[in-house]
């Protein structure tokens, strides 16, 4: 049996060799061959003014702030769900706004108070200056009316407020404003400051391409405003093309799916394309693109 095993491993290898011979070359020439072809490719696409690119479809997060400082007390979602606009993602605590609704509602008040003690000061002042024999005030003007505007003014400006709170306290659900994936969300318990965001959303499709070029690559055609088309587009509305919005200001190391064939990291040139008109690209999708050199 090893002898037979022999035998075929050898006539196969006669066979091999005899395609080899054939052809004229051996498999480092092979190798060789198709490096220069490549090569040639390449060369020949920078000579027609495009460069090809490997490149990921992309979406920016969305951030979904509070509207107050508070702490989130039920998380509505986890990571990975799928969100339509309006879903409910956190609720917040009322306490810090009951807090301070309690506060204005003292000061309001108080200057409501304050206002009507000054009024009576002043009533009294005003009547001291009244002539006995003649029974007129002197030629002095009162002060009743700007005392009244003032503290009018004040106790308008704490009402306001006291009415934005109670519009915020009607918004300690945050709920989505966009279809996407959950990205990111707050825990239990957590604090949260006014304008903080308790929960991230990635839209369902991308809003833009981010190619990796190598940093040699002719600046005029990855200049802002150039052509860029997708390879292989797979829809009509994909096939339309894009533009160069703007380019990274240095290397940068490419997401993970754009690794090469034994995983190592590509770096290039981040370079950002808008996406063709009515294009639907899933945000992760591996694309090639094709820069055209503008013409000036």
């Amino acid at each position: 049996m090893p002898r037979l095993i022999r035998t075929s491993v050898n006539w196969t290898r006669r066979i091999t060799d005899g395609v080899f011979d054939g052809i004229g070359l051996r498999p480092l020439g092979i190798i060789v061959f198709a490096g220069s072809v490549a090569l040639l490719l390449y060369l020949s696409n920078l000579q027609a003014g495009t460069t090809r690119s490997q490149a990921v479809a992309n979406a920016q997060l969305i951030d979904h702030p509070a509207r107050v400082a508070s702490f989130v007390t039920e998380v509505f979602v986890k990571p990975g769900d799928r969100v339509d606009v309006g879903a409910p993602l956190v609720e917040l605590s009322s306490h810090f706004i009951d807090q301070r609704l309690e506060r204005l509602d003292v000061q309001i008040e108080q200057a409501i108070n304050e206002s009507k003690l000054a009024q009576a000061r002043l009533v009294v002042r005003e009547k001291r200056w009244l002539d006995p024999r003649t029974r007129i005030t002197p030629d002095a003007p009162s002060l009743r009316s700007p005392t009244e505007a003032l503290y009018a003014k004040e106790i308008e400006v704490l009402q306001t407020r006291r009415r934005f709170l109670l519009e915020d306290r009607e918004h300690l659900t945050v709920v989505s404003n966009f279809a996407g994936i959950v990205a990111s969300v707050s825990w239990p318990g957590k604090s949260v400051g006014e304008g903080r965001s308790v929960a991230s959303i990635r839209p369902e499709f991308a809003d833009e391409i981010v190619a990796y070029v190598p940093a040699a690559t002719d600046p005029a055609t990855i200049a802002e405003g150039a052509t860029a088309y997708i390879l292989q587009p797979g829809s009509v509305a994909c096939s339309r093309p894009g533009v160069v919005l703007r380019r990274g200001a240095a290397v940068d190391e490419a997401p993970p799916q754009l690794n090469g064939f034994f995983r190592d990291p590509l770096h290039g040139l981040p370079v950002h394309i808008s996406v063709p008109h009515e294009c639907r690209l899933g945000v992760g999708q591996v694309l090639t693109v094709e820069f055209l050199r503008s013409v000036s």
